[in-house]
């Protein structure tokens, strides 16, 4: 998919650009592997602080969570690109479905199947990497949709 001749940056650099900005992001792990229109595909690493059940090696299922509300925001961003919005998690339902392999990295999927004009609609799943029939979580999700005036930047800046 080609970005627009108005933007920027493409929807991967453009989350990309978000995670290594947001704090618990980056004390996650979190890295965007691709990006479509209206979705997003992250992988947090297995990393020995996220465990959770020290006996089982499993990620911990608030680490999951965090994880997971970051891809639904980010598959909200692809959605609106190429604008942007601050999206605050309004609801968030997750079913840990079983625990996160201990050894394998979390991938997450995020798709915004509906936008309105004041809420952004996301389906997310979790699955431990090169598993991806067997989930370890699904979860929907609605986000505020916070719109930001497109010269805003612009004026901070001086252009």
């Amino acid at each position: 998919m080609a970005p627009s001749n108005t933007a920027a940056h493409t929807r991967l650099e453009l989350c990309r650009r978000f995670v290594a900005t947001v704090q618990h992001s980056t004390n996650l792990g979190i890295e965007v592997l691709e990006t479509g229109e209206d979705s997003v595909r992250c992988r947090m690493p297995w990393r020995a602080e996220l465990v959770g059940n020290p006996e089982t090696g499993a990620i911990h299922g608030g680490a999951v969570f965090a994880f997971l509300d970051q891809v639904g925001g980010l598959a909200n961003a692809c959605a609106i690109y190429p604008d942007y919005e601050i999206t605050p998690t309004i609801d968030f339902r997750l079913d840990h479905l079983r625990p996160a392999e201990s050894g394998r990295a979390v991938i997450g999927d995020g798709v915004c199947y509906r936008l309105s004009s004041q809420v952004a609609f996301v389906r997310v799943t979790a699955f431990a990497e090169g598993l991806e029939e067997e989930p370890v979580a699904t979860g929907l999700a609605t986000y505020m949709r916070m719109k930001i005036p497109r010269n805003a930047g612009r004026e901070a800046s001086g252009e």
